[in-house]
């Protein structure tokens, strides 16, 4: 069996959900997955879907009287490449949807967002060896995330967007990750954590909060004739300092989620498929005033 790899996270990168910069698309469940045959390109679709509910004040939210609704839907082009034997290519481009409900008024944005660009380099990797009982992959990396996407979008009436809707974000971020994999038989653990430098949109002088997330992962590995099958559990945890800017944008900013992972890849010959669940376990978004609800991911790879 190849080495088994948890590819570190390509956050979509996208604006969050509005109040709040950890709430949408831009956290959670981020990550191309635990993949076979590490040694290998791939190129993949992603599909995710986050949703969060926010009210105006902490009190009706622990009461459950939200005053909206958004949901966050995600295609992404991803792939990883290798230019050298140690040293690989991740790439993401993603293609946003938000929708936010309030007061029955309903608000829509979508378009390409964001790509990101992150190079790692392999320092360790024992997985093909035959001699050791554990088998180990470490790998360390940085990147950039490209402002390709539209980030001046606006309303019926000509006005612009909260910053959180729209699918860019106008700015050059930076990335830097780890991802360390400990496996024994078809059994195995992974980690990983990605930190992100946000800088400023000078046209809107507007800017997002710096953020860590980081997920650790038990998973096992079972053939079945032609298939081989990978379920995995874990934790996932992603935390964001508040933005800066205009307070009507910034109020209620940056916060911490953890959430229960879920997952199962199934892998036959030149394909894999796999989905995600995500289930929120402590999260205290907004200052309080905003909800996660459950999310999910699917993905379909071509390795090569």
């Amino acid at each position: 069996m190849r080495t088994l790899f948890i590819a570190v996270a390509l956050l979509a990168l996208a604006p969050a959900a509005s109040g709040c910069d950890v709430c949408g698309c831009s956290i959670g469940g981020n990550y191309f997955g635990i993949l076979p045959q590490f040694h290998r390109h791939f190129v993949g679709l992603r599909w995710s879907e986050q949703s969060f509910r926010s009210a105006h004040s902490i009190t009706a939210a622990r009461a459950g009287q939200f005053d909206s609704e958004e949901s966050f839907r995600s295609a992404d082009v991803l792939g990883r490449f290798y230019v050298l034997p140690r040293l690989q290519m991740l790439v993401l481009a993603p293609y946003h949807e938000f929708r936010r409900v309030e007061n029955h008024l309903e608000t829509r944005s979508s378009g390409l967002g964001d790509m990101s660009l992150l190079a790692s380099y392999v320092l360790l990797d024992t997985g093909d060896s035959t001699r050791r009982k554990w088998q180990q992959t470490l790998t360390l990396g940085g990147g950039v995330k490209m402002p390709t996407g539209q980030h001046n979008r606006t309303n019926p009436e000509a006005e612009l967007l909260h910053p959180n809707l729209q699918p860019g974000s106008g700015t050059t971020d930076f990335m830097l990750s780890a991802a360390y994999t400990l496996r024994r038989g078809a059994w195995g653990l992974t980690t990983d954590v990605l930190g992100r430098l946000n800088t400023t949109n000078r046209q809107r002088d507007y800017r997002f909060g710096n953020r860590i997330s980081g997920s650790t992962k038990v998973f096992y590995w079972k053939n079945i004739r032609k298939l081989a099958l990978l379920p995995n559990a874990g934790v996932f945890a992603d935390a964001a300092g508040a933005n800066h800017g205009d307070t009507d944008f910034t109020e209620g900013t940056g916060g911490f989620i953890t959430l229960a992972t879920l997952g199962l890849d199934v892998y036959a010959g030149h394909f894999s498929a796999g989905f995600t669940y995500q289930q929120p376990l402590y999260q205290n978004l907004g200052g309080g005033k905003v909800h996660s609800n459950a999310r999910w991911m699917a993905t379909v790879n071509y390795l090569f």
